[in-house]
């Protein structure tokens, strides 16, 4: 069963790859890069800074941002949780080369606090070497995160809640060498320690069975085996292009972790531009199918959602941790648009479902779907940076979520 499930997820990597390689056949490639000009536009591009410069009347603002090599963006924002981060950092720049040859850098900076006790710092890198030889994608965090779980599978019900008080220490590092174009592979490494956990009584059985309350602490550490085919110039804000990203973990205790166990993530992206020949409406495309595939996998470490080692925001309108299991599928839809002519502002509309399967099966009998809208607003028109707000909800639960880019 997991091998079709494969199977059929590859299927469609192959068809939205080549849907890719027709439109970019057939489209002017659009110009992703930190310069700020564009020759297509007639209309000015403006962003939050240009209204900035004008009330603190900055002299030379123009001459001043051109020269730039590295964009920056800071902005209180929400973490994955909706928790409130009370200072987020985003810079872009070009690691040498320039944009027609080589994609654009982002490091993403988030320590924060909220109101149920959560606080720590995550660090997010995606970096690219001149003329894409190179890729290094990193994700560092250290978390006090007490947080509700609700057992295993996709019927969990709502009287299964439980509160888990824990620290999180997560170090994952993926290197990756250009083999291709726009193909790459590479090796990583992933660490994930928990420690200092507490658990509250439960109603779930599934609980007390795969977090035993005398369990304090959890290791998972392993190699990481990616890769990557990634056709998009900017992931902060992507207009075009295609992504298809496969991982393997191989968790060892020559390695330091608690069991061995393995499991293997697909993620998949396609953007459209759509009813506008200047590419301002986006149709942009995402699936993942995340399962582990053997051993014995710590409770805290299971395929979880609004948990997937990947980034950007996924399963908006789902609470965080709401379903766990041994494998996870999730597929969403979002039609971004411009609003205001100069790019200013902008809006989103999108859709998701989300499913866990039983668990240790690879049935998904229960699927949960949520929908959303948003504003965007240009933080950084260089860089192509926004400011998102959106609002989504799903069957008994609502949230906000404040976020510097794109949903993915």
């Amino acid at each position: 069963m997991r091998f079709s499930i494969t199977l059929v997820l590859i299927s469609f990597t192959h068809i939205l790859f080549m849907a890719d390689s027709a439109l970019s056949a057939n489209c002017v490639p659009e110009q992703d890069s930190l310069s700020g000009k564009s020759s297509a536009d007639s209309v000015r591009k403006v962003d939050m800074v240009d209204y900035l410069v004008k009330i603190f009347k900055v002299k030379n603002p123009v001459e001043k941002r051109d020269n730039r090599k590295i964009r920056f963006a800071l902005f209180p924002t929400t973490t994955s949780s909706g928790k409130t981060s009370f200072t987020s950092f985003n810079a872009s720049f070009l690691l040498g080369g320039d944009a027609t040859n080589t994609n654009i850098s982002t490091i993403y900076f988030y320590p924060y606090i909220g109101f149920g006790g959560q606080y720590g710092f995550d660090v997010q890198s995606y970096v690219w070497y001149p003329q894409n030889r190179w890729n290094f994608i990193g994700e560092y965090f250290i978390h006090n995160y007490p947080q509700n779980t609700w057992g295993l599978g996709g019927d969990s019900p709502n009287d299964y809640e439980t509160l888990i008080d824990y620290d999180h220490f997560r170090f994952h590092q993926k290197s990756m060498k250009e083999i291709w174009n726009h193909f790459s592979g590479g090796l990583g490494y992933a660490l994930d320690y928990h420690y200092n956990i507490v658990v509250r009584q439960s109603e779930s059985d599934s609980l007390d069975t795969y977090l035993p309350y005398s369990q304090s602490t959890s290791v998972s550490s392993g190699l990481l085996l990616p890769l990557l085919y990634d056709s998009r110039h900017n992931s902060t804000n992507p207009k075009q292009g295609f992504m298809a990203a496969l991982t393997f973990r191989f968790n060892s205790p020559y390695l330091g972790s608690d069991d061995k166990w393995q499991y293997m993530f697909l993620d998949v992206r396609k953007y459209f531009s759509i009813f506008s020949s200047r590419k301002e409406n986006i149709l942009a495309i995402r699936g993942y199918y995340w399962t582990t595939l053997s051993g014995t996998v710590p409770y805290l470490d299971l395929p979880s959602v609004r948990w997937e080692p990947s980034p950007g925001q996924a399963s908006r309108g789902i609470q965080q941790n709401r379903y766990k299991s041994n494998a996870l599928m999730y597929f969403d839809s979002e039609y971004r648009f411009s609003i205001t002519a100069n790019g200013f502002i902008g809006g989103v509309i999108f859709g998701s479902v989300t499913s866990v399967s039983q668990y240790n099966t690879q049935q998904f009998l229960y699927w949960h779907p949520a929908v959303g809208a948003g504003i965007r607003m240009k933080f950084n028109k260089y860089s192509d940076t926004n400011i998102a707000l959106d609002f989504a909800a799903s069957k008994g639960f609502f949230s906000v979520y404040l976020f510097i880019g794109e949903a993915f």
